[in-house]
């Protein structure tokens, strides 16, 4: 006996996953954003840029995930 349905479940599933990618996307572009002035010679700016941006493609690619799965891409 299931507590939901397997349509329920899916779109559980796929609402999850896609406010967290979305959520992440976007803390990790405020966050690139914010290191834009600062000093570009610094190693750990430089650390920090390419972990924001590795952030937003996960993030990309977990929406692009959720997109596929429901059929919209």
């Amino acid at each position: 006996m299931n507590v939901i349905s397997d349509t329920q479940f899916e779109w559980f599933l796929t609402l999850a996953v896609g406010l967290l990618a979305g959520v992440w996307l976007v803390y990790d572009a405020i966050n690139l954003i914010r290191t834009a002035g600062a000093d570009g010679q610094d190693p750990v700016i430089r650390d920090k840029r390419f972990g924001y941006v590795i952030g937003m493609v996960i993030g990309v690619i977990g929406l692009v995930g959720v997109l596929r799965f429901r059929g919209m891409l």
